[in-house]
């Protein structure tokens, strides 16, 4: 039996994430620092964090410029997923702030919906994995995914200084006992990506 990898997911991931104020409510000591400056001229630094998909190949800022989170597709041109096996996708996040001072960020996936596509039943035979990798290659080799983004757990990130980036991993697997009547159908996979500011404050946050 094959299942085309429109299991993938209409959308293997679609990237919904929450940004911007949003994200790092809590975390304003930045933002609130005093301190003494020469006259001249002020400019506001941004908190910019941009995603690639692959294997799309798609590239976008993580909040668009009406303020509203971005939808990333992950998805790749038609292929196959038989009982048992597995696809592959990754987001690479960067960290593109140009604020002054240290300006580190994680980045959390948060737990993955499965939702049928019409009156299928494919979700309930799906399991979506996560890891941290180095590089998108890494994505690919099998092991050390230990997060289970269709339970309740996530997964964050290491610190990612100004200009570096993290590559997060998702793993798609059928189970091995899924039926016959599953064939044909998709689903629609959503995983939320947060960034949040770590502080940045050379003396500290209160």
């Amino acid at each position: 039996m094959r299942v085309p990898r429109a299991l993938r997911a209409a959308a293997l991931i679609a990237a919904a994430v929450l940004l911007g104020l949003l994200a790092v409510q809590g975390t304003y000591a930045l933002w609130n620092a005093a301190t003494s400056a020469p006259p001249g001229t002020v400019q506001a630094a941004s908190f910019t964090v941009n995603l690639t998909g692959s294997p799309s190949g798609v590239s976008t800022p993580m909040t668009q410029a009406n303020g509203q989170a971005a939808s990333l597709s992950l998805n790749s041109a038609a292929a196959s997923l038989t009982p048992g096996t597995s696809a592959y996708a990754s987001a690479t996040v960067t960290n593109a702030s140009d604020a002054g001072g240290a300006f580190s960020i994680t980045v959390t996936a948060d737990n993955a919906n499965v939702a049928n596509v019409g009156a299928g039943t494919l979700a309930a035979y799906l399991t979506v994995n996560a890891k941290i990798g180095a590089t998108t290659a890494d994505c690919s080799v099998t092991s050390g995914y230990n997060t289970t983004l269709t339970a309740t757990t996530g997964l964050t990130s290491a610190a990612v200084p100004k200009g570096g980036s993290t590559v997060l991993c998702f793993q798609v697997t059928l189970a091995a006992n899924a039926p016959a009547t599953v064939k044909g159908q998709s689903v629609n996979i959503t995983v939320p990506l947060t960034a949040r500011q770590l502080c940045g404050v050379p003396a500290g946050c209160p």
